[in-house]
């Protein structure tokens, strides 16, 4: 992944709704059992756990 495609990634989960977040996340968890390529199952995890921080970052704290 490059720059520029973390940059839009960026962008994309700062103007994604939770609901959203959540849902990509799931997808990026199954489409991982799929992948065979070390790099794009990299990319992939890399943008599981940056959803994930995302979702956490943004639940309420008490």
């Amino acid at each position: 992944m490059n720059r520029n495609d973390k940059k839009s990634f960026y962008r994309y989960s700062d103007s994604a709704s939770e609901r959203e977040l959540e849902s990509k996340l799931i997808q990026l968890q199954s489409l991982l059992l799929k992948l065979k390529q070390p790099e794009t199952i990299a990319d992939a995890e890399w943008m599981a756990r940056e959803i994930s921080l995302e979702l956490e970052a943004r639940r309420p704290t008490i």
